[in-house]
């Protein structure tokens, strides 16, 4: 590690790192994480190594962690409460410094995040992996064989019979010996898509493994261990790369969690109306435009501004 970054630069990182983690990051102010990120070179790489430290922290001893999460601040320096108390984020920023002595003697599992931007991951056995805007992936196991996914992400898996490759997502495990499909996780809610290919899903909260081949789909709540099955356009499996969102019988709830992924609008709605349902296929090249569009569909109101909209009954 690079020994030369100060260890203030150091407690940014690790407040901005704690921010992006953060399960409700969609309060995150990513123009404010941005402009830091751009302010100085060495921002990076801090932020880098803070993520490095903090998988390692992780995985050897999590007496660093709370689960109070604070205010983000007005300012990259500013010492507001995380998940992380101030003690802890002083010791994994001084950690962080540290180049004399190893920090663990087991290698940590690799963490990728992505903030606004997609990130293609090349896995060891040829394999690939896009991750979603605002999303977290953890590749371990033996060769690379399990992963962790938070938010979006679209596999294209090489076929290989001597290995079964295993995605854990918000409770559900995907395994697959070879295939393409999308994985998208919000809270308790999971959905899969393939477009080539098969893959079983799993989980402690189903009722029994389902098996989904090319063209088919599934949305598993794990909080309510509702489970649905439907079809669903090969085409369509993954077309967030595109810039296009497509639904069958969706909740506004799962739509408006796209939204703010993908288009990067920052929307809320009532829990009352959060069960409504959306069909059709919204383009999120303008987030605001589609988010117009939603809302007019589905006979609502929007209100607000731009950066700040809130969806209400008519």
């Amino acid at each position: 590690m690079d020994a030369d970054l100060p260890e203030a630069m150091l407690l940014e990182a690790a407040q901005w790192h704690v921010r992006c983690e953060d399960e409700r990051a969609d309060a995150m102010d990513w123009d404010a994480f941005t402009a830091w990120l751009e302010a100085d070179p060495r921002h990076r790489v801090a932020l880098d190594q803070m993520a490095l430290t903090a998988d390692r922290l992780e995985a050897h001893g999590g007496a660093l962690f709370l689960d109070d999460v604070g205010e983000q601040p007005s300012q990259p320096a500013s010492r507001g409460r995380g998940r992380w108390a101030w003690g802890g984020l002083a010791v994994a920023a001084s950690l962080a410094a540290m180049v004399a002595v190893p920090l663990f003697t087991s290698a940590p599992s690799t963490r990728y995040v992505t903030h606004g931007t997609v990130r293609r991951i090349a896995l060891s056995d040829g394999s690939s992996v896009l991750l979603a805007p605002h999303s977290r992936l953890l590749v371990g196991g033996r060769g690379g064989d399990h992963i962790e996914v938070a938010g979006g992400a679209m596999f294209d898996i090489r076929h290989d019979p001597s290995r079964t490759l295993t995605v854990d997502a918000g409770g559900v495990r995907i395994s697959d010996i070879g295939t393409r499909f999308d994985v998208q996780q919000d809270r308790d809610v999971v959905r899969v898509s393939v477009a080539e290919g098969r893959v079983t899903v799993n989980g402690d909260a189903m009722a029994r493994p389902v098996a989904l081949d090319a063209g088919s789909g599934l949305t598993f709540d794990a909080g309510r261990a509702a489970l649905t099955l439907a079809p669903v356009r090969p085409a369509d499996v993954g077309a967030w790369q595109a810039g296009r969102l497509t639904y069958d019988n969706a909740s506004l709830a799962l739509v408006l969690a796209d939204l703010r992924r993908y288009a990067g609008v920052r929307v809320d709605a009532p829990p009352a109306l959060e069960a409504r349902r959306f069909s059709g296929t919204l383009i999120v090249d303008d987030g605001d435009k589609a988010l117009r569009d939603l809302v007019g569909l589905l006979g609502l109101r929007l209100r607000g501004h731009a950066g700040d909209w809130r969806v209400e009954p008519n």
